[in-house]
């Protein structure tokens, strides 16, 4: 999935495993660890990034890939919240 999201002052693209913010500067974050805080609330991330979490969530929620991402850690075993 590659699909941008605009904003008046930044400009974000989540590409495959990849959320990528460009606010004058470029911050780039893997999309499990985006997904990681926000379950969690945990992982480190640049504020940039940390302030698009929820739209990004939810365009995966409308999207179906957030579900299908998570399917897919469980069906191998592995944890989203390491």
């Amino acid at each position: 999935m590659r699909t941008k999201l605009g904003y008046e002052d930044k400009l974000v693209e989540i590409a495959e495993n990849e959320v990528v913010v460009f606010d004058g500067k470029l911050y780039t974050a893997p999309l499990e660890e985006v997904i990681k805080h926000y379950l969690s609330g945990s992982g480190v991330l640049p504020p940039a990034i940390r302030d698009v979490t929820n739209d990004v969530i939810r365009l995966l929620l409308r999207t179906g890939e957030l579900e299908t991402i998570i399917q897919s850690k469980v069906q191998y075993g592995e944890s989203l919240s390491d």
